[in-house]
This record gives structure tokens, sequence and C-alpha cells, in this order.
């Protein structure tokens, strides 16, 4: 029978060696431990963990935790998110600062932009008539 693929985000097991992917309560990110106990409801998935030095710690996220021979696949990861990230918030603020460079009208965007042009003619005679 064939073994099943075991991925980053398939739930760990009891007995099973973890590597905590970030400081947790005072357990450095990178101290390797066993899981106790599992806990959880549907993807919603805690630990109970015994890291090296004998310290026990609960419901630890299934995110804060990796397994050992996948630690590089997890990293790789990261940093693939982060760049993509990255080049997300840089591409937000291009389009921000050139929506702010461009358009003619009535202040070059903002709330104005989305008014129709005969609602803020409406409303700059009310208030000529009603202030004189």
């Amino acid at each position: 029978m064939a073994k099943k693929a075991v991925e980053l985000e398939t739930p760990f097991r009891k007995g099973e060696k973890v590597i905590a992917t970030r400081d947790i309560d005072g357990v450095p990110g990178g101290t390797e431990g066993k899981i106790q106990l599992v806990n959880g409801l549907g993807n919603w998935n805690r630990y109970w963990v015994l890291f090296e030095g004998k310290r026990q710690l609960g419901q630890i996220d299934h995110n804060d935790l990796v397994r050992p021979n996948q630690l590089q696949l997890w990293i790789e990861r990261k940093e693939a998110a982060e760049a993509a990230a990255e080049q997300s918030a840089a591409a937000a603020e291009e389009t921000a600062e050139a929506a702010s460079n461009g358009g003619g009208g009535d202040g070059g965007g903002g709330i104005a932009s989305q008014i129709p042009a005969h609602l803020l003619e409406r409303s700059r005679a009310a208030k000529a008539r009603l202030l004189g």
C-alpha cells in the first residue's frame, strides 16, 4: 500500500517530532519538540507540545509548528509570501500615486470622483442659496 503524501497542512499526530517556527511563550523559534496531545475542530488544529528542556506548552496553532524534514520547504514558502506581499504593496503604492497625480476635475479623486456631477452641482447651488 502506498504511503500518504505528507504536506505542510497535514495535521500532526501524537508522538510526532516538530520544530517551532516562531517564539512561543519563552520557547525560541527553531526549538524541537514532540506532540503530546492533538485537539481542535475541523481546520482549527491545536497541539500540546513538549519542547526541549522539558517545557510543555498547550494550544499551539498548527501554523506555528513544522516537521523537521519540511523546514526548508516552510522557509521557502514564507520567503515567497513575503516577496509577494512586498510586490503587492509596491503596486498599490504606485496605483495610489498615479491616482493622486493624474485625473482632473474636482480634486482629482477621493469621494468627489464617486459622486455624480449633477448632485455635486445641486449641493453647491443649495449652499450658495442658504449662505447668501
